[in-house]
């Protein structure tokens, strides 16, 4: 692993039977034993998915079996490899992104666009003041996408620092236009010019997003497919 580096893995946590059984087979017990707690299969099958290509595409960048990384969990619940690279991983519906970066403090956030949903009283609960006026002056027709758009890139920034949502969102303010960074933090984090903030294209019903430190790396954008990576 050199330097400067954040790679994207997109998937599916939809594979064919025999693919789930054959990740099935990387877990850990604990693992194992949260799948089968599961009540719906569907559920299960999800879960197992993921936590395998997951361990698959971790134990491509560290040369070790897949069923033997370890993990360990950060103050507020973020996990991390031992002796890894940094990760982060987000899902929705049957969308699936991983993120491996040299950095640990990286977050990926990804969103099934939902059109039908009346997304004002959300908004109003987790933009700061001006982002929510900002997006009420929107035209009807622009302010789905900029609501995606911005939640994805809110929920990256509380994964990249490893607090999760439980620093609330309202608190990490961005431009709301196509493109928009960071406009404000809280000061423990830093400047917002520390930041590097990434619009992902992730198909026409997804949004997704992507927050690290504001370095040069190499951005690539892969693809996870039956359940072995390659290259797009």
């Amino acid at each position: 692993m050199n330097g400067g580096f954040v790679d994207v893995w997109q998937g599916r946590l939809d594979l064919p039977e025999a693919v789930t059984i054959r990740l099935a087979e990387v877990l850990s017990a604990d693992e194992r034993a949260r799948a089968a707690a599961f009540k719906f299969a569907h559920l299960r099958d999800r879960y197992v998915v993921g936590r395998g290509l997951l361990r698959q595409t971790l134990a491509s960048y560290t040369g070790s079996d897949p069923a033997g990384l370890r993990f360990r969990v950060g103050e507020f619940g973020k996990p991390a490899l031992s002796g890894g690279p940094g990760f982060n991983v987000s899902h929705t519906a049957d969308a699936l992104l991983i993120a491996v970066a040299d950095a640990a403090d990286i977050g990926i956030d990804i969103e099934a666009v939902k059109p039908a949903r009346d997304l004002s009283g959300l908004a109003e609960r987790c933009f700061s003041v001006d982002e929510y006026a900002v997006w009420l002056s929107l035209a009807e027709s622009e302010r789905v996408a900029a609501f995606y758009r911005l939640w994805t890139k809110k929920e990256a920034f509380v994964k990249a620092v490893g607090r999760g949502i439980a620093l609330g969102v309202e608190l990490c303010e961005f431009d709301v236009t196509a493109g928009g960074g960071l406009r404000k933090v809280p000061d423990e984090y830093g400047p917002v010019e520390a930041w590097r903030v990434e619009e992902l294209d992730a198909g026409a019903d997804f949004s997704a997003a992507l927050v690290g430190p504001a370095r040069a790396y190499r951005l690539r954008r892969l693809l996870l497919a039956d359940g072995y990576g390659g290259g797009i």
